[in-house]
């Protein structure tokens, strides 16, 4: 099995380098060798400069694409489109190829590619999953943030789905085998009704393969990466609301009308005081609809048992969620984000169970 790597890179030229010697560099990656496909998403800063320096430095293993559509998914799309070129130019199959979706402002840890491949032997219809956690200077240097981040997950942990139901997958620590890729229709953009794009396009993916080719999601806990929190900094009261999910541009431009800025320790300290009762309201729902409730309505459109099924607050907000089939969701699996998402301002009480 060969591995590469698919890195979108825009504006990253302060993060770059660093991810990726943290992938290529010595004793990081596999003994065979990975290879990196970083796609420039047009960048204007010194993405572009910093990416063939690095590729002179790794010759054989480094290859660059330009993809000018903007966007999470054309980068990550057109860097698998390469990979298949370049496999198929090695005469190896796509079963032969460990696919590896990387981001440009994550530090991968050592082994991280290593624990992939380990993973993936013998497995097909898989999607493997590492684990992420703060950069180790983030949580020194606002402590008060990240107690507040864990003042509400900590509470609700216990209601997330168990790992067998979730279907959510962080694209930036996750791979595939590219045969599974190409079955399963790879990765696909998905608007909601008023033309805003849908994001987690990993998770969608993975969702229609779910249900229409049974495909399964494995966690890979001894890959570990620490993804930089800039977007912390810049909007702690929206990245905090939302766990970090991108939500569609309407949604963002009318929530974040009312409030007004504020510098990422502050909103640390007014949540640990208990203030911010919205901003933390909606960080509670988020965690549930797309951890507890998209699971369950997952499970009923592919009519699998689950005890989840049976939990009171599950059966209700099933009550007030689209019929949705199968098929229906195999074809347009943004649906049941939204339809999920949709209930945090429709049903805000459905989200007050277990506080």
């Amino acid at each position: 099995m060969l591995t590469f790597i698919v890195m979108p890179c825009f504006n990253e030229a302060l993060y770059v380098e660093k991810a990726i010697v943290s992938l290529l560099g010595p004793g990081k990656s596999s003994s065979a060798g990975a290879h990196l496909v970083a796609v420039d998403n047009g960048s204007t800063d010194d993405t572009l400069p910093i990416l063939e320096a690095i590729r002179r430095r790794y010759p054989e293993r480094v290859h660059i694409v330009e993809e000018p559509l903007r966007g999470f998914v054309p980068p990550r799309r057109s860097g698998v489109r390469a990979v298949t070129q370049l496999s198929a130019g090695m005469a190896l199959t796509p079963q032969d190829i460990l696919v590896v979706q990387a981001d440009a402002d994550t530090v991968y840890g050592s082994g991280y590619v290593a624990a992939m491949e380990a993973a993936a032997r013998n497995v097909e219809g898989v999607i493997l999953e590492g684990a992420t956690r703060r950069p180790a200077e983030f949580a020194i240097a606002h402590a008060d943030y990240v107690a507040a981040e864990r003042l509400v997950d900590t509470a609700l942990e216990h209601l997330e789905a168990a790992d067998e139901d979730d279907v959510v997958v962080d694209d930036k620590i996750c791979a595939y085998r590219l045969s599974d890729y190409l079955q399963w229709g790879g990765l696909f953009e998905e608007t909601d009704d008023v033309g805003d794009p849908i994001h987690a396009e990993t998770t969608r993916m993975f969702i229609r393969a779910k249900l229409a080719m049974g495909a399964r999601k494995l966690r890979v806990n001894p890959a570990g990466a620490a993804s930089s929190r800039r977007r912390v900094i810049d909007d702690p009261r929206y990245q905090f609301a939302t766990m970090g999910y991108p939500r569609e541009r309407s949604w963002h431009a009318r929530v974040t009308l009312q409030w007004a800025p504020i510098g990422v320790d502050d909103f640390g300290k007014s949540v640990l005081s208990g203030n911010e009762e919205y901003a933390v309201q909606l960080r509670r729902a988020h965690l549930l609809a797309l951890f507890r409730f998209l699971p369950a309505l997952i499970l009923t459109a592919a009519s699998e048992d689950s005890e989840l099924l049976r939990q009171p607050d599950v059966e209700t907000a099933l009550t007030h969620l689209p019929s949705r089939s199968s098929s229906e969701l195999s074809e347009r699996p943004g649906l049941a984000i939204m339809d999920v998402l949709r209930l945090v301002d429709s049903h805000p009480e459905l989200f007050q169970s277990g506080m």
